[in-house]
């Protein structure tokens, strides 16, 4: 509710002559009563209802309950009519009969100096009315606590405004004697304080105002701290809603060292001071301190229910709900975040954050999403091109989320992505193997399925790229366990010898650290007799010297893979190195018949 400062001032300077002087007559009747100085202000707030019709009943109830307070309690405390508030009210853009909430009826008893305010509800139940009402003290009226009302089948609202009053008459002597309670507390007298309000407790167990009085002379006369902890305990539960009695509870526990109960309290004052934004904030921080996540969303949670797009908040949030693992508040909270603050559609950090918390949950389409939209917004940086091909390549793999066709457009996207990334750097190894590996992984080498050579070739082509933009002895040893897989592979189903045995050559050439000799030339002379074995035929077809040249190379090559491969298989080895020996024995008869030099 946003009073228009302006009109309240105006308000209170109009009716201040008129309340001066009701307050000076009252006074001088109390006197007359026995009642020294002037009364308390009390104002009785329209209570809330379950539905919009019920609303003028409960506009009228608390018309007449203000006539009936004015009445019984004249001499007790001074009621403020109902029209004073209906001038405030209207001065502030709203109706007589309107009902509010929490922070407005604080402003709302403060605007009419009111030291005490009574707001609640009411409702319907079989047996009939029923109504519950917070009375409120702000100016040291000993009014506090709740209480509720039991009204009998159908009545009016004069009937129920009857109940109402007659209920607060135990409650208004209760506050008679918290005022004693605080008066001898001024006056230095804390024994005598606390025995006024020790009285009060034997009617009304948990008086806030009493409680929170005696807490202050207990402090006073330094008894131990466990006994202000247990008159705040009786002021908290007799009030929940009371926050400076939460924040001394709260502080006391801090200095017992005890941060659980600490924090517990000030979790409950935040939840009292439901419009207190900074002490929500700092409460939320100090959970996550904590480790206390749950309980940092759900403050979080209150409060952006009603400031939705509460940037810190929303930080605070993501945060906890990071930091706690909880995945789907976490993606939740940023992207609020996100529509929030368009700050963050150019910061790669945020990017990184809402795409763990995607991974982290398993929603692969929000990965998708996130790291499209991450390259869009930030198409320089590599590490989100990085992580966006990643997405891809993980995405073209999943056969649970993602359907057939989109898994084919997305492992043709992985490979454009990690092609644009090597023409930002061509000297970007990672991706150059990562591209390779995506591709050599997804290439089944069995005879019952057709080769794809495509993907086979250009998995190679980016394999060498890699080895020829790096020394570094990691990614050539990564490089030649590929070539090596691969082309012995090739060799066990006799298909692509050639490129098989190119690939083996490759393995033997960046095994830097000698850790594939013996199985890279095993293969590699196995493949090469296969070679051999198709060679061979076009050497006598052709009658070329060039050819029996280029087959006296291979021999020469087999046999000496097959002698330091020897140990991988040796029977196997000494057949092959034989039938090697017999192509060798006709290199000579070859020449001699095509006359060759």
């Amino acid at each position: 509710m946003r009073w228009r400062s302006m009109s309240v001032r105006t308000f209170v300077a109009a009716v201040g002559v008129s309340l001066v002087g009701a307050a000076t007559a009252t006074s001088a009747s109390a006197q007359l009563g026995g009642r020294q100085g002037p009364l308390e202000r009390v104002l009785f707030l329209v209570p809330g209802t379950p539905s919009p019709e019920s609303r003028g009943f409960a506009a009228a109830v608390a018309e007449e309950v203000r006539n009936r307070m004015t009445s019984k309690f004249r001499n007790d405390i001074v009621t403020v009519s109902n029209e004073q508030v209906c001038t405030v009210l209207m001065e502030s853009a709203y109706s007589c009969t309107a009902v509010l909430g929490p922070a407005d009826s604080d402003r709302l008893a403060r605007a009419l100096r009111a030291d005490a305010y009574i707001v609640g509800s009411i409702w319907s139940e079989d047996t009939g009315l029923m109504g519950r009402f917070r009375l409120v003290d702000i100016g040291r009226s000993g009014l506090s606590g709740w209480m509720v009302v039991d009204g009998a089948g159908d009545q009016e609202p004069r009937d129920f405004a009857r109940t109402i009053v007659d209920s607060l008459e135990n409650q208004v002597r209760a506050a008679e004697r918290a005022r004693q309670c605080s008066d001898e507390r001024d006056r230095g007298d804390f024994d005598d304080a606390l025995d006024r309000a020790a009285r009060v407790f034997r009617d009304y167990p948990n008086h806030p105002s009493a409680a929170m009085c005696a807490e202050v002379a207990s402090e006073a006369l330094e008894q131990p701290a466990d006994s202000q902890v247990a008159y705040l305990r009786r002021a908290v539960a007799g009030d929940s809603l009371l926050a400076r009695a939460w924040e001394r509870l709260g502080l006391l526990y801090q200095l017992r060292g005890d941060s659980t109960a600490a924090l517990d309290a000030f979790v409950n004052q935040s939840r009292a001071d439901v419009g207190n934004r900074q002490l929500r904030v700092g409460v939320i921080a100090g959970a996550i301190t904590m480790r206390e996540y749950d309980t940092a969303r759900e403050l979080a949670d209150e409060w952006l229910e009603e400031t939705a797009r509460d940037v810190e908040v929303l930080q605070l949030q993501a945060r906890a709900c990071v930091e706690g693992g909880l995945w789907d508040c976490a993606m939740d909270a940023l992207t609020q975040q996100y529509e929030a603050d368009s700050s963050l559609h150019a910061q790669e950090v945020f990017y990184q954050q809402v795409l763990g918390a995607a991974q982290a949950l398993g929603d692969v389409h929000a990965e998708l999403e996130w790291s499209g939209r991450a390259v869009a917004n930030l198409p320089e940086s590599t590490v989100l091109w990085r992580a966006h091909a990643t997405v891809l390549g993980a995405a073209a793999e999943d056969t649970i989320f993602v359907e057939e066709p989109l898994r084919l457009q997305l492992a043709d996207s992985t490979i454009v992505v990690y092609e644009h990334m090597l023409t930002m750097d061509s000297t970007d190894v990672r991706s150059a193997v990562a591209a390779a590996t995506f591709l050599l992984d997804r290439v089944v080498v069995d005879t019952a399925i057709p080769l794809d050579t495509a993907r086979l070739f250009r998995g190679f082509e980016f394999l060498d790229h890699a080895t020829r933009v790096s020394a570094d002895t990691a990614v050539l040893m990564n490089a030649a366990v590929k070539y090596y897989q691969m082309g012995s592979a090739l060799i066990q189903t006799r298909r692509q010898i050639a490129y098989a045995v190119d690939l083996l050559d490759k393995a033997i050439r960046y095994d830097v650290l000698q850790r594939l000799t013996v199985q890279s030339n095993f293969f590699l002379g196995l493949g090469l007799m296969f070679r051999i074995f198709e060679f061979d035929p076009q050497v006598t077809e052709s009658e070329s010297c060039d050819l029996v040249d280029q087959e006296a190379d291979m021999i020469a090559r087999g046999q000496a893979a097959l002698r330091i491969g020897a140990e991988l298989a040796p029977a196997q080895s000494q057949q092959f190195l034989q039938q090697f020996q017999a192509f060798e024995a006709r290199v000579p008869q070859l020449r001699r018949a095509y006359n060759c030099r």
